[in-house]
């Protein structure tokens, strides 16, 4: 919709106001990108001449933010677009939950070019169903990395509680809208054209811009600005190049800004991150859990070790590590051979019960 504001001539009758477009359902009509949306704004002022447009065959979705070409100011707008939701819906202090949701909407495994219909699929969903399509997410990739859910357990440990009160409810579902209609599936999805695997850390922002300043300065959390990270990872993997096989160590990592930046810079150059070992140490277990859930949206591997720990005082962390690592993974081999053992019995008494 144009405004004629040259029109300043002989008096002309007033047209009729083109009437306000009737809001479809969240990501209905949205197009995958990555040619950017195009969000028609109305007429705020009907008294002037306006000069209708023809209309078009798909119709922009006015709830839905296009994502921006800067990754890093996506993945910010997002999680303040998060922060405003979860405050205005009175969802408390416990800023997990709200990352919890995010982390689990991220590694939902449809993504990329059904990204608009998946988002419009979990935006339909009734609270229960809701809930428990989060619980089987991380039930998923559970069974298959079960030493970073683990680390990553403060995110979503709150899901435990099988009956959550209706305001806690009210809130996560705004702020999974508020994720959702932003762009956070394209953002996160794993094929090159919707966003890369570690183009941004979305994670990192929530959390940053959720977490108030005083708590910030009393966990002495300092975020590395994204484009810093890629600028020194391109001078230390330029200056000595990495070689399959090469371990890195981040003692106090975040939620992993730096490896983005690393595996990123490695893709470009050809190398796999699943060729290297990534080591991640973080005091703050929220942000420990952070760096565990990137480690499997950026892919970086088998190679994964994630510890909560002070390196000042416990010095090397990687050694009760890697036992957490090979306690998760004996814990989830035993609980899938129950599982396993438990179907051979009910087929067994299904055949005698119908040779009987």
């Amino acid at each position: 919709m144009q405004l004629d504001l040259f029109n300043q001539g002989q008096p002309s009758k007033t047209p009729t106001p083109t009437p306000l477009a009737t809001f479809r359902p969240a990501l209905a009509d949205l197009p995958p990108p990555p040619p950017p949306v195009t969000i028609a704004i109305p007429a705020r002022h009907p008294h002037q001449a306006t000069k209708p447009t023809p209309p078009e065959s798909r119709p922009a979705n006015r709830r839905y933010a296009p994502l921006q070409t800067n990754p890093h100011r996506a993945a910010h707008d997002i999680a303040e677009a998060v922060e405003a939701a979860w405050h205005g819906a009175h969802g408390g202090n416990r800023l997990e939950i709200p990352a919890g949701v995010i982390a689990a909407l991220a590694l939902w495994p449809l993504r990329g070019a059904d990204a608009p219909l998946v988002a419009h699929w979990w935006l339909g969903l009734g609270d229960e169903d809701f809930l428990t399509a989060l619980r089987e997410c991380w039930a998923r990739w559970w069974i298959q990395r079960p030493d970073l859910i683990d680390r990553a357990t403060p995110l979503h440990r709150w899901l435990e509680d099988e009956r959550p009160e209706p305001n806690r409810i009210r809130a996560v579902r705004a702020a999974a809208r508020a994720a959702l209609t932003g762009g956070l599936l394209h953002l996160t999805s794993a094929a090159p054209d919707f966003g890369g695997n570690s183009d941004a850390d979305v994670l990192g922002a929530v959390i940053t811009v959720m977490r108030a300043r005083g708590a910030r300065d009393v966990l002495a959390e300092f975020h590395t600005p994204p484009e810093l990270s890629e600028l020194m990872a391109r001078f230390l993997l330029t200056d000595e190049p990495p070689t399959p096989g090469m371990k890195f160590n981040d003692p106090c990592s975040g939620t992993g800004g730096m490896y983005r930046a690393a595996a990123q810079h490695l893709r470009e150059r050809g190398s796999n991150p699943h060729d290297f070992g990534w080591a991640m140490t973080d005091i703050d277990p929220l942000a420990a859990a952070g760096a565990a859930v990137n480690a499997i949206l950026w892919d970086l591997g088998p190679h994964v070790l994630v510890a909560c720990a002070d390196t000042l005082t416990e010095g090397d962390p990687y050694v009760r590590a890697a036992t957490e690592w090979r306690e998760s993974h004996a814990r989830r081999d035993g609980i899938v051979e129950g599982a396993r053992f438990l179907v051979r019995i009910r087929r067994l008494e299904a055949g005698l019960t119908s040779a009987a």
